[in-house]
């Protein structure tokens, strides 16, 4: 099958995939200091690599609270953070909720992509769908 992309999805691909390195992770205390540092490039992907690695909930979770960054990729990929905790703990709080809700009304097109990943994996893993209309809803159980 052929698929075609409006030119918006293209735009945002491009720019993903221009700002896409693996994510290192070495630990909560890397965080931590990138973080206290205000170091752009690597909260970019040490907050993913916590998102996928970390053991701790809180730890990473309040990163990811905590990067309502100036930095569209900082932010963005906070945003995906929630996504990848929610995959891997099974759970969020409400907090999570509303900063991806509102992410997907961000000036920023990648903060607006990484917000509806974010929320794909909201209803996979945890049976929420973050709606277009700013709502939130339990999904029914599947058949």
């Amino acid at each position: 099958k052929r698929h075609l992309y409006s030119p918006a999805m293209l735009e945002l691909e491009r720019r993903v995939m221009a700002v896409f390195e693996q994510p290192h992770y070495s630990g909560i205390d890397s965080l931590r200091r990138a973080l206290a540092d205000d170091a752009v490039s690597d909260i970019r992907t040490l907050i993913v690599g916590a998102a996928l690695y970390e053991e701790n909930f809180d730890a990473v979770y309040g990163a990811c609270l905590a990067l309502a960054h100036p930095d569209e990729v900082v932010r963005g990929n906070a945003v995906l953070g929630f996504g990848h905790i929610a995959r891997q703990f099974r759970r969020l709080g409400d907090e999570a909720l509303e900063i991806v809700r509102a992410s997907k009304n961000d000036s920023s097109a990648y903060v607006r992509g990484q917000a509806e990943a974010a929320a794909m994996d909201l209803r996979d893993y945890l049976g929420l769908k973050v709606a277009d209309e700013m709502d939130v809803e339990e999904l029914p159980d599947p058949e």
